[in-house]
Order: C-alpha cells, then sequence, then structure tokens
C-alpha cells in the first residue's frame, strides 16, 4: 500500500480513543428520545430490531398502496416474466409502483433526458409533484442492452425487480458493484475459502481471495448474467452511479439514493440524469472531461473493463455542461492534488466564475444538507468552505479560527421521533459523528438546522450543497453540488500544507485523509432551470427537498424547559449503529454511515 496512504489511515483513526464515552453518550440520547416518545420496551435488542423491521415494512407497504391507488391509478404491472412484485423477500421493505405501459414499455424507448435532468425522489406523499422520479422511471428492463450499477449499499430485490436478470441467458449483461462490507453473501464465501469472519471488515487481499465465489454465488442465485464486482477502500466505497444502455443511447444517473427503497422511494434524494446519443462509429479524438472522469471514476471502483470498452467513446457528450467531482482513497499532492476531493471541488467552482459576492453582503449563503456528518472542527469547516466558494487564496486554518458562517440541515432527535414511522426506522440509514454533543464547541453547533421534509414527514438521504442568493428568491442559485459526499473528512479529504510547494494552482496544499470513493456533480446556477421538469414551480420547489428556513438547533439556557429542550435537540445517532459491532467499527474507520 502507498505509504501516503498508510498515513491517512492512521490519521482517519485518530482521535476514536473516547469512542466508547461517545458510544454511551449516544445510547443515552437514543434512551431520552424512547421515553419523550412514551415508548418503553423489555425486549432484546435483536427482537426489537425484528420487531420495528416488520412494522416498517407494513407501513411503507401501506404508504406507498395509499400513493399508489392516488396518482397511479389503472396502471397494471408490465414484463411479469422478470418483475417479481410480491413482498416476500425478506430484504424488501416495499415495491415501487408499477409503471403505465404508455409510458415505460413503448414499442421503442427514445431518449428522454438530451439535455441533463436534475430531480428529486418520488416519495409517497409527491404523486403529483413536478420534477420527481424513482427507478421504475428510469429502469426499462425489457430495453436494455446492458447495464452498470454501483452503490454503497444494495437492497437485494429492490433493485434486483427492475433488472432482466436471466438464469438461461447472458444477452443483457448486468454488472452490479458495491462496498464490500455491505454484502449479505460475504460471509458465506469466506467460508468457502476458509477466511474467519466474524463482524470485521474484509481486507483487500481476502477480497481478492473471495471475489471469484462470490461471483460464482450471485450467478447461480440471480443469473448468469448478473456479475458482481468490488471496489475496496480503506472507508466506504460510497459512491452511487447507473450506467444504462438502451439502443441509440446511454444514460447516466448520479444519485444520493442507495439502491434500497427507504433511498429510492421513500426518503428525499438527489438524481441526476443524462440520455447521450450514440455515435456512428466509435469516437478517435479526444475525450471530454466528464466522460473521462466518469470512465476513470468507474475504473477506480473496479468495473470490468468489457463493460467500459463496451462504452468508451460510444456517445456523444457535447451537452453535458456539468463538471463531474469525485473523490478516492488517497494522498493527493501536486498537479494530482486538483482531481478529487476539496481541491477539485475549489477548481470547479473557480474555472466556472460565478462572480458570487462576499457573505458580509447578505446575497450569498453557502447550505449543506448530508446523510453523515464527520466530526467536524472550525479547521475543517474552514478548509470546506474556501473550497465551496472556489477561494482565489486558500490556506490551512488554523486550530483556533472560528466557524465560518454556513447552514447544515440534518434532522435531531426530536425530528425523527415526529418523523414518519417508516422514516423513523429507516433513521438507522444517517448518523452524526460530531459526539459528545454537549463537548461540542457553540460555534459548530451553532450551524445545525432542524430537518422538515416538504413531504411532511419524510427523511432523506441527500448530500446537497447550495450556493444562492437568500434575498432573492426569483435569482437562480450560483451552483449546487449533488452526488454521494457527506460532509466528512472521509469524503472530502482534508487540506495540508504540501511541503514540497509543487503546485502554485493548489496555493501550496495538498489534500490528504480521503478514505472513501464518491461521486457527485457540480451544476452551474444557470443552468439549474434547464434542468427541471416543465411546469415545475421553481428551482426551490423543484430541487430542495426540505423546508430552507428551518430553525437553529435550540442551545441549552439556564431554565429546566430549555434543558429538557435541549436534550432532544441533538443530532440524531441510532442504536443500532452503536451496537452492531460492524458498523460501528466501519464508522469510526471511514466517518461514513451510508
Amino acid at each position: 500500500m502507498d505509504k501516503d496512504l498508510v498515513r491517512a489511515l492512521a490519521a482517519s483513526r485518530s482521535g476514536k480513543a473516547d469512542q466508547s464515552e461517545e458510544d454511551s453518550e449516544l445510547q443515552e440520547a437514543i434512551q431520552l428520545s424512547k421515553k419523550e416518545n412514551g415508548t418503553t420496551s423489555h425486549t432484546s435488542f435483536e427482537d426489537q430490531l425484528r420487531e420495528r423491521t416488520a412494522k416498517m415494512k407494513r407501513k411503507a407497504e401501506e404508504e406507498l398502496e395509499h400513493s399508489v391507488k392516488r396518482s397511479y391509478s389503472g396502471w397494471t404491472p408490465i414484463n411479469a416474466s422478470w418483475a417479481n412484485y410480491s413482498s416476500s423477500s425478506p430484504a424488501s421493505l416495499a415495491k415501487p409502483p408499477p409503471s403505465p405501459p404508455s409510458s415505460a414499455a413503448p414499442s421503442k424507448l427514445t431518449i428522454t433526458y438530451p439535455d441533463g435532468a436534475l430531480r428529486i425522489t418520488r416519495t409517497p406523499g409527491r404523486g403529483n409533484t413536478k420534477n420527481c422520479v424513482n427507478l421504475t422511471d428510469l429502469i426499462h428492463a425489457k430495453h436494455l442492452i446492458s447495464a452498470c450499477i454501483f452503490s454503497f449499499y444494495i437492497g437485494g430485490d429492490e433493485l434486483y425487480d427492475h433488472l432482466p436478470l436471466s438464469h438461461s441467458s447472458n444477452a443483457v449483461p448486468i454488472y452490479i458493484g458495491r462496498d464490500v462490507n455491505q454484502d449479505p453473501m460475504v460471509q458465506e464465501a469466506c467460508s468457502e475459502v476458509g477466511i474467519s469472519f466474524i463482524n470485521s471488515s474484509i481486507s483487500k487481499r481476502q477480497l481478492q481471495s473471495i471475489t471469484p465465489n462470490l461471483r460464482e454465488l450471485y450467478s447461480q442465485k440471480y443469473g448468469n448474467n448478473y456479475h458482481a464486482f468490488y471496489a475496496w477502500s480503506v472507508g466506504s466505497s460510497h459512491s452511487k452511479i447507473l450506467v444504462l444502455v438502451y439502443p441509440g443511447f446511454l444514460r447516466i444517473i448520479i444519485t444520493s439514493c442507495n439502491m434500497m427503497n427507504i433511498d429510492t422511494v421513500l426518503g428525499d434524494n438527489h438524481w441526476y440524469i443524462h440520455d447521450l446519443p450514440k455515435l456512428s462509429s466509435r469516437a478517435v479524438s479526444e475525450p471530454s472531461p466528464f466522460e473521462e472522469g466518469l470512465l476513470a471514476h468507474l475504473q477506480a471502483l473496479s468495473t470490468p473493463d468489457v463493460f467500459l470498452e463496451s462504452v468508451r467513446g460510444m456517445y456523444d457528450y457535447s451537452a453535458v455542461k456539468v463538471h463531474l467531482v469525485t473523490s478516492v482513497p488517497a494522498v493527493c499532492s501536486g498537479r494530482k492534488a486538483e482531481n478529487h476531493g476539496l481541491l477539485r471541488l475549489r477548481r470547479v467552482i473557480r474555472d466556472l466564475d460565478l462572480k458570487m459576492p462576499e457573505k458580509k453582503s447578505g446575497k450569498l449563503r453557502l447550505e449543506v444538507c448530508a446523510a453523515s456528518i464527520g466530526n467536524l472542527s472550525a479547521k475543517w469547516l474552514n478548509n470546506f468552505n474556501d473550497c465551496a466558494l472556489g477561494k482565489e487564496l486558500i490556506e490551512v486554518a488554523g486550530e483556533d479560527c472560528a466557524v465560518p458562517d454556513l447552514k447544515l440541515f440534518y434532522p435531531s432527535i426530536k425530528d425523527v421521533i415526529e418523523a414518519n414511522e417508516s422514516a423513523q426506522d429507516a433513521a438507522s440509514n444517517i448518523g452524526c459523528h460530531t459526539r459528545p454533543w454537549d463537548d461540542v464547541p457553540i460555534g459548530i453547533k451553532s450551524i445545525f438546522h432542524h430537518y422538515q421534509s416538504k413531504d411532511t414527514g419524510r427523511l432523506f438521504h441527500q448530500k446537497l450543497i447550495l450556493a444562492y442568493n437568500p434575498r432573492d428568491e426569483n435569482a437562480h442559485p450560483y451552483y449546487v453540488y449533488v452526488g454521494s459526499a457527506n460532509f466528512s473528512q472521509s469524503a472530502w479529504g482534508v487540506l495540508e500544507n504540501d511541503e514540497r510547494a509543487i503546485s502554485d494552482a493548489t496555493c501550496k496544499t495538498k489534500v490528504v485523509k480521503m478514505n472513501n470513493f464518491e461521486c457527485g456533480v457540480v451544476i452551474p446556477g444557470t443552468l439549474v432551470e434547464s434542468l427541471l421538469e416543465p411546469g415545475t414551480e421553481s428551482w426551490q420547489s423543484g430541487i430542495v427537498p426540505y423546508v430552507q428556513s428551518g430553525k437553529r438547533y435550540d442551545l441549552p439556557g439556564n431554565s429546566i424547559q430549555s434543558r429538557n429542550r435541549h436534550n432532544l435537540d441533538k443530532p440524531w445517532n441510532d442504536l443500532r449503529w452503536v451496537r452492531t459491532n460492524k458498523k460501528v467499527n466501519q464508522a469510526a474507520r471511514g466517518e461514513d454511515f451510508a
């Protein structure tokens, strides 16, 4: 392993000595939330989890059934030979509503998003809302020629029911990639090759040993055309990308969704979609920056070469106006420093020349919403702020710097308690490592704001960065980022001084401690309205699924009432992340939940 990468991994593990103290504080917060919600239980944790999962499934199915009846009346399932609409699978929460034969299964599938699109998830309460999609709208199994899908977590049949998997044919090859530590078949594959696996993480060497077994297990279970592949990182293989090959065009989807119904159906998330027309012959000229970056990232995720070569140079990327921003597990310095993470974000914003005003003018607000919050510090927040604003001159902030002015939306314990029941159980998908909360500096606490979905009672898995003018609702945003990167060092990296001082372009800084694979896009604000569905009321209604006027967390005062209120105004964490050793280890290693 590269020495710099080893150093980055060691650094990412530092500061975890008081993990047990934080876990105790977390358990206390969860128990408090249960008491405040009027619930007590004497059953074991496993029994509680089993009962909650069953209730969650029933509730989700009821909500979706109601939504389907209200918004999709008269629709009937199509392509029943490959789609299994039963809910018997233990991994399934609920099946998405079937697509209408008139639009989802035409005799010939045509390009739908020639200039790109930015959408949010059609949750149960958004059945008639503009600018919403789900997997049913985007994956047309009868027309697929091939597909490559990578996700940190895959909810089994919740994805596979959308795909033409077959035990009798490999005519439509389907390549499925994921973080190996999230694969339910890992234990069986380890057993087959004699590797001991007890709630631990798979090493890179172990992954190489068990990959053939995993591929065979999936092929036997789901079909000859299922081709499993795996990325490995010191943190999380966290990118979420769908590359779907249809006759005449390629559909690219970059999303914040794991491939599971609590994200793709039931939670607030973002989707960037673009349909690229097929060229008459393979291009011989240099690829566009977007194509080059996307294929390079897919290759870094260990996507099989046979798929990459089948799409390389075959499609027209000229209409793509968004900018790819990725992270890879690495230390990046010199020329490479602007390829990934924070310095890549800064380079994109600088090149866009957005003419953003100073924050003190009141005409610029930087807003973040993320499903996983790292162990925030004023130093890292300043580095993030400078890069997200594309500052011309940046330097590594000092330890005693002030917290920059930005808004962070993340649900408190109270927000989760008041959410819909299915959303509450799905909240195991999000978490905050800035704890114990009582010891967090006031400046950092002050950036936290309550999350309230516009589809009341929903929660989220989105990762959004938004720069806009809060004084002019009619002005387009300066830019929008959507993708997989949460608000953490593992996702974006940390700035350090570059002792070799190779690059003036990076102000002699480098990016370290990137532990995750991440993939997202920066969308210039002038482009946003053209990416919305016609008839969408505004860009805010189209792409911001939460209430932006959400209040700051309540900070403790001297009164008993204030202290009691503060007990619930702490960032949400789920007890399951504490009680499940594998997930705790993963969280400590990579700071990201999902």
